[in-house]
C-alpha cells in the first residue's frame, strides 16, 4: 500500500511554508535516476500553485484546459474524489511551456473553473485566457499494460532540492493496470509531482496513458523510504468526458484530412478539441482505385467530396455524408473529358458547388461541378494564362465575389492567377516568387480562403516554410516564417484550408511524417503536432473542413 495520505499532507504543508517565502534560492539538481529536461522540451506541462499552499504539476490539453490532480485542490488528499465543481477555494495560477522557472518563457494563467472526475483522484482546470505555441498532450486511445515502458514530467522536489527551477523528466514501468489506476515505478515521484503526466510515445508522438496522483516518494529529499512506486490516474477510458466537458469553450468543427500513402488513401478527422479519429482506409468503404497516384478532397454542407487520380490519368469521384455513410467513386472521364498525362488535381468549395484544377503534361486546367453535382468540361488554363514549364503542383482556393484562384509551383517557382466571377481569366500568371518570399527556391505551395482573401503557404527543398496573406486589393502582407509551427525538414506535400475563421496547415516531410499546425483568427499559431495512425508511408496530404 502507498504511504498514508496523512503524511504526504505533512510534508505538503512544509513544501508549502518553503514556497511562500518567495526568495529561496537553490541549484537544481535531478532527482534519482531523473534529468532535468532540455530547454523547451515537454512543453505541455505546467507548474500549479495553489495560493502559497502547495504546488503540483499538470498537462495542457488544449488552448484552454489543463488536466491534473483533484487532491491539489483540496484540504486533504481523501478528499479529493468529493472535490466540487466549479472556481477554486484558493486563488490558482499555472505556469505552461516554462522548462527554467527563473525565465520569462511559456505563459502564466489563472485557473478559474474546475470540473473534477468523481471516480479517480482527477480534475479538468479552465484557465483565465487561451495560450498558444505550446504543445498538447492527447489522451491515449488504448489503456495502459503491465510492464510497459512510460515516461514523466514535473516540477516536484528532487533527491536534493525541495523546490527546484528546473522541470525533470523520468522513466517508469508500468505495474498493476486497475480500472481507473494505474501502479508505476522507477524514477522517484516527489512532492510537488501530484498531476504530473505519465505519457507513452506512438510513432514519436506523446500520449498522455495517466495523472500522477500518490507515491511512496522514496529517493526524494527528506524522506527515510525507500520504495519508490506511485499511483496514477488513466485517462485512456475518459476521452468522451474529457472532449465534452472541455467543449465548452471550443468553436465546433472538424477538420476533414485525406492521407495519401504507399498503401492507399485514407480519411481521418481532427475536432476543435484537437483529438483525432482514427485513419480509415477510403478504398475499402468507396471503391478501390488501381494504382492511385494522387488525392485531394473539399467539403460543402458537411459532405465530404474525394479525388483520386488513378494510374490510368482518370479523375475519380466519392463522397463521404455527413452520417459519415460513403458514396462509391466513379469516373469523371466521360463528363470532364479525357486529359492524359493528369497527374495532380486540387479542389474548393463554391459554396454549391466545386472548381477543379487539373495538371496533365505541364499544362493546368480548371472544371466546374454545379449545384446538381454535374460537371462542364475541362478549361485549358494554360491557354489563357500562358504555358508553365514543368509544373509540379497545383492549388485552388475560391472567395467571395466568385474569383477561383489557383497557384502552381514550376521550376522551382510560384505562379498564381484568377479565374473572374464572370467566368474571364486575368492576362496572365503572377510570381509569387518575385516577392519577398525569403525562399531561393520554392517546390510547394497552397491556399486557402479567408472571404475575399487567401492565405498562402510556401515550402522549400531545404526545409524553410512561409505564410503570408494575399488581400482582396492584390497587395500581400509580410512573408512570415513558419519553422516553429511545421518544423524544418524538407517537405514533399503541403496543403491548407480555413474552418471556421482559423488556417490549418500541414506537411508530409521527406522522412515520412505528417505535421499539422494551426492559426487562429486572432493570428496566433499552435505548435507543430505530429500526426500518427495511417498505414503505410505518407506521400500526400489533403485538408478540408466542415461543421462538428
Amino acid at each position: 500500500m502507498l504511504r498514508t495520505r496523512s503524511r504526504m499532507m505533512r510534508r505538503a504543508a512544509l513544501l508549502a511554508a518553503v514556497v511562500s517565502l518567495g526568495t529561496l534560492s537553490t541549484s537544481p539538481a535531478p532527482a534519482l535516476e531523473g534529468e532535468d529536461a532540455a530547454s523547451g522540451a515537454h512543453s505541455f506541462t505546467a507548474k500549479v500553485n495553489v495560493s502559497d499552499l502547495r504546488s503540483c504539476s499538470g498537462t495542457l490539453i488544449n488552448n484552454q484546459w489543463l488536466i491534473t490532480a483533484a487532491s491539489c485542490f483540496v484540504d486533504h488528499p481523501s478528499q479529493a474524489t468529493s472535490l466540487p465543481a466549479g472556481a477554486p477555494q484558493h486563488k490558482s495560477t499555472v505556469t505552461i511551456g516554462r522548462t527554467n522557472l527563473t525565465t520569462t518563457a511559456g505563459q502564466v494563467r489563472e485557473i478559474t473553473h474546475l470540473v473534477p472526475r468523481q471516480d479517480r483522484d482527477l480534475v479538468l482546470a479552465k484557465l483565465s485566457a487561451p495560450v498558444y505555441g505550446l504543445s498538447f498532450l492527447h489522451p491515449s486511445t488504448s489503456a495502459p499494460s503491465s510492464g510497459e515502458s512510460l515516461k514523466g514530467a514535473g516540477y516536484g522536489r528532487t533527491k536534493y532540492t525541495w523546490v527546484p527551477n528546473l522541470l525533470r523528466t523520468a522513466s517508469f514501468t508500468a505495474g498493476e493496470v486497475q480500472s481507473t489506476t494505474l501502479g508505476i515505478d522507477g524514477t522517484p515521484v516527489c512532492m510537488g509531482d501530484s498531476g504530473a503526466p505519465v505519457f507513452r510515445e506512438v510513432n514519436g508522438r506523446p500520449e498522455l496513458a495517466a495523472v500522477i496522483t500518490a507515491s511512496w516518494q522514496g529517493g526524494c529529499l527528506g524522506v527515510e523510504e525507500t520504495r519508490t512506486g506511485a499511483r496514477a490516474s488513466r485517462v485512456d477510458d475518459i476521452r468522451s468526458w474529457i472532449t465534452e466537458t472541455t467543449a465548452s469553450t471550443l468553436n465546433h468543427w472538424n477538420l476533414q484530412t485525406i492521407a495519401k500513402t504507399s498503401t492507399g488513401i485514407y480519411h481521418a478527422m481532427r475536432n476543435s478539441n484537437g483529438d483525432w479519429s482514427g485513419f480509415g482506409n477510403v478504398q475499402n468503404v468507396a471503391g478501390s482505385i488501381q494504382d492511385v497516384a494522387y488525392a485531394e478532397h473539399a467539403a460543402i454542407g458537411g459532405k465530404n467530396y474525394v479525388f483520386a487520380v488513378g494510374g490510368d490519368g482518370h479523375v475519380y469521384e466519392a463522397n463521404r455524408r455527413p452520417t459519415g455513410g460513403w458514396e462509391a467513386f466513379r469516373d469523371l472521364t466521360a463528363e470532364l473529358g479525357d486529359k492524359p498525362g493528369l497527374t495532380k488535381v486540387a479542389v474548393s468549395s463554391t459554396g454549391s458547388g466545386l472548381a477543379l484544377i487539373g495538371l496533365a503534361d505541364g499544362r493546368v486546367y480548371h472544371a466546374v461541378q454545379d449545384a446538381d453535382e454535374k460537371w462542364s468540361k475541362w478549361g485549358d488554363v494554360s491557354a489563357k494564362l500562358g504555358f508553365l514549364g514543368n509544373a509540379t503542383n497545383v492549388t485552388v482556393a475560391y472567395t467571395t465575389g466568385g474569383r477561383t484562384h489557383v497557384g502552381v509551383t514550376a521550376d522551382n517557382k510560384a505562379y498564381h492567377g484568377i479565374r473572374y466571377g464572370d467566368g474571364s481569366w486575368g492576362t496572365a500568371w503572377g510570381g509569387v516568387h518575385t516577392l519577398p518570399t525569403g525562399l531561393s527556391s520554392i517546390n510547394g505551395m497552397a491556399f486557402a480562403s479567408f472571404g475575399g482573401d487567401i492565405q498562402v503557404v510556401l515550402t522549400s527543398a531545404n526545409g524553410q516554410k512561409k505564410h503570408a496573406t494575399r488581400y482582396f486589393d492584390a497587395s500581400w502582407s509580410a512573408f512570415g516564417d513558419l519553422g516553429d509551427e511545421l518544423g524544418t525538414e524538407p517537405t514533399v506535400s503541403v496543403d491548407a484550408t480555413a474552418v471556421d475563421g482559423e488556417l490549418q496547415a500541414a506537411v508530409v516531410t521527406n522522412d515520412g511524417k505528417i505535421k499539422h499546425t494551426l492559426r487562429h483568427a486572432n493570428g496566433k499559431w499552435d505548435a507543430t503536432e505530429q500526426v500518427v495512425g495511417y498505414p503505410g508511408t505518407p506521400e500526400a496530404v489533403a485538408l478540408t473542413g466542415s461543421a462538428g
